[in-house]
């Protein structure tokens, strides 16, 4: 079992998410000292991470919200190549369906060179509020996401000066410098979160990443990717397939509730704030439902709506890892056997905890839960390995 920290660079204002109630965030509230020393500490907790003994730090893009402020990652993952020396950096990921291309394979091209081969893609599409940031047509945002990641992927690997005349995009010249340290190129993830991403990450040789399904959903996610793979002749391993989650850990049950009731802020609502107010509707009394069926936000699926018709997406709001060493242990034992999960990638950082509560949940993870996790899905890797 391999794990990753999601460094999340939060808004370190307790008191900011009593109020925050939907999308987008004025920026009224932002206070610099705050948002510096948040980034300070954002740096710290990956240094711990690394310390303690993790795979991965990843860094992810999210626009006009303090619970993920990171509205470029490329630049926050470049910090982290200076502050690490042996984590890989998941830059997980890169919005392509609102971006410029040619400027994500640029940026990947840099980050490989500073960390020296450490790098790790997951090229996204993002979810609807994302769309509204960029002003983006959510109905070309899929079509676009595709010819964007063909697009990267050629402008990393190609040797030499191209064109692209494609339906989205349209280049007259393209020849990226630096290129990157690992070819042919550093590893690529694609969406794992509809059977459609699945398909098509099979399709393109990706690995897969899935993010806040429940376990059962995810474990035939995972099914559908393996089988598919199984078709193509390649063989996977565990840690192929990362779920990002968040997750806290307390010396006591009753001190971990108390972090699990706080987590997202006032109501629960922190995270799932993306989906309210202009980036959906939703009732702000509510903590956002389960999804109940295979899709994505993007999509409007994965939402299952109240009596009153009103739904967020993926879960946001409800932490399903939390728990003393000894149970999150269980928890995430539990979830990697019925899923096949071999790397989570997880987030310490919601916005009602403070920043000695968010150290010591990882740092207890990293001593006392992440040791008692490695073994889990060993025989795989080593029956990868003899595949190889």
């Amino acid at each position: 079992m391999k794990f990753s920290f999601l460094c999340s660079q939060i808004y370190g204002d307790t008191a900011h998410y009593r109020t925050q109630t939907g999308w987008p965030v004025p920026p009224a509230g932002y206070r610099a000292e705050i948002g510096e020393r948040s980034t300070d500490f954002a740096l710290d907790q990956a240094a711990l991470a690394e310390e303690l003994g993790f795979d991965m730090v990843s860094v992810s893009e999210h626009h006009y919200w303090p619970s993920l402020p990171t509205p470029n990652p490329a630049v926050l993952a470049a910090a982290l190549t200076q502050r690490t020396s042996r984590v890989r950096i998941g830059w997980m990921g890169p919005l392509v369906s609102i971006g410029n291309p040619l400027r994500v394979a640029e940026e990947a091209a840099m980050l490989d060179q500073l960390s020296h081969g450490r790098l790790d893609l997951l090229l996204l599409r993002g979810t609807p509020n994302e769309f509204v940031s960029y002003n983006t047509n959510p109905a070309e945002s899929r079509g676009r996401t595709q010819e964007a990641i063909a697009l990267i992927t050629k402008a990393l690997t190609e040797p030499q000066p191209f064109g692209w005349q494609g339906r989205y995009y349209r280049y007259p010249t393209i020849s990226v410098w630096p290129g990157v340290s690992q070819h042919p190129h550093p590893p690529i993830y694609g969406s794992g979160n509809s059977p459609e991403s699945v398909r098509y990450a099979v399709a393109h040789g990706h690995k897969i990443g899935i993010s806040f399904y429940p376990s059962a959903l995810t474990a035939k996610l995972v099914r559908s990717y393996q089988d598919a793979c199984a078709e193509a002749g390649r063989k996977t391993r565990p840690s192929d397939i990362l779920y990002r989650a968040h997750v806290a850990v307390a010396e006591t049950e009753r001190d971990a509730k108390a972090l699990a009731d706080r987590y997202y802020g006032e109501g629960g609502l922190g995270q799932a704030a993306a989906f309210m107010g202009r980036g959906a509707t939703v009732a702000s009394e509510l903590r956002p439902p389960p999804p109940t069926e295979l899709g994505t936000d993007a999509d409007g699926k994965n939402r299952e709506a109240d009596a009153k018709g009103t739904a967020a997406g993926f879960a946001l709001g409800k932490l399903d890892f939390f728990g003393t060493p000894d149970t999150v242990v269980r928890q995430l034992t539990e979830f990697s056997e019925e899923s096949g999960v071999g790397l989570f990638d997880l987030g310490f950082s919601g916005g009602g905890l403070t920043e000695d509560e968010r150290a010591r949940s990882l740092t207890l993870f990293g001593r006392e839960v992440m040791p008692k996790l490695r073994h889990l899905g060993a025989d795989r890797d080593e029956e990868y390995a003899d595949a190889q």
